[in-house]
């Protein structure tokens, strides 16, 4: 369920491949059955919200904060910074 809910977009096939990953052998229809029950809608359907979206991807976001490449142009003295 956790997957599911942090990650809106995955279908039951990304989860079963997931989990797939961890050494877990589970059907897709099992995770169909188990996410309904548990009253989470299908991927497509499930609403995410932004504060949802930054919890699942403040690692990657901090990530690039820090991130900068200085860039030398040809012919003059001056540099370039692009940072993300």
């Amino acid at each position: 369920m956790r997957m599911a809910i942090e990650n809106p977009r995955w279908g039951y096939t990304r989860i079963q491949g997931a989990l797939s990953n961890l050494g877990f052998t589970v059907g897709r229809n099992t995770i169909r059955r188990i996410l309904i029950e548990q009253g989470i809608d299908p991927a497509g359907h499930r609403t995410t919200t932004w504060s949802m979206f930054l919890k699942a991807h403040w690692g990657a976001i901090a990530a690039t904060d820090f991130f900068s490449i200085e860039v030398i142009t040809g012919g003059d003295s001056s540099a370039t910074w692009c940072s993300s």
